[in-house]
């Protein structure tokens, strides 16, 4: 099973939750019980040079993918 990242829609709690995908549809905060909507992390957004990429496309330089970009 995967692991999620979440944001409470409620109270504003991020947290990241071991599920399957049927069940994350299902998932509350465990902090006030209220409805959550899934984060995308930067790892989900590849860019150019594979793994590692941001989300803006851009290199933080620590990769070793880039030629100091």
């Amino acid at each position: 099973m995967p692991t999620y990242d979440f944001v409470c829609k409620k109270c504003g709690h991020k947290f990241s939750e071991f599920v399957s995908l049927r069940e994350k549809e299902n998932v509350k905060c465990p902090v006030c019980n209220g409805n959550v909507e899934q984060r995308f992390t930067d790892f989900m957004y590849m860019g150019k040079g594979g793994a590692g990429g941001s989300a803006s496309g851009g290199c933080s330089g620590g990769c070793g993918n880039c030629s100091g970009c």
